[in-house]
């Protein structure tokens, strides 16, 4: 796995992982945090992911794909099970041969401000509860309310 082959968005999810000590749980914890570490952190430095209004509120088709694709080069594990209500939950782990690449990444010049940025918002946002950290996401940017089928 060379590390020519990481782009610059998936620096995104790896840093998350990192940041949240290589696992982090559920398809929508990793939607919100992506989200904050986007719009609180990496501004215009890094336009990773493109958020649209969505169930839960924002959601990027991308962050999803890239992270899928860092499974498939072997550098994330997607675990997934069933809930009780028969839905898919995904669990995201970084993998040994990910996270030497990741070392590698961050330890050299630009990319370790993503990593930086991404430790700001695990240590801020990273354990709350995830009905917390939605209504945080909604109290923060209430145009992304729309269309969301959680109600609090």
């Amino acid at each position: 796995m060379s590390q020519e082959k990481i782009s610059q968005e998936d620096l995104v999810p790896l840093a998350l992982l990192r940041a949240m000590g290589g696992n982090l749980q559920g398809k929508t914890r990793l939607q919100k945090l992506a989200f904050l570490l986007d719009e609180e952190k990496l501004g215009d430095r890094l336009d990773a992911y493109h958020f649209r209004k969505y169930d839960y509120g924002p959601f990027s088709k991308g962050l999803l794909e890239d992270i899928e694709d860092l499974e498939d080069k072997g550098l994330v594990d997607i675990h997934r099970s069933r809930t009780l209500g028969g839905n898919t939950r995904y669990d995201y782990e970084i993998t040994d041969v990910g996270e030497t690449i990741v070392s590698d990444i961050f330890s050299r010049g630009d990319a370790s401000i993503i990593l930086e940025d991404a430790e700001d918002i695990a240590v801020e946002y990273g354990d709350l509860p995830l009905r917390e950290l939605i209504e945080l996401v909604y109290e923060k940017f209430p145009e992304y309310k729309e269309n969301s089928v959680y109600q609090y």
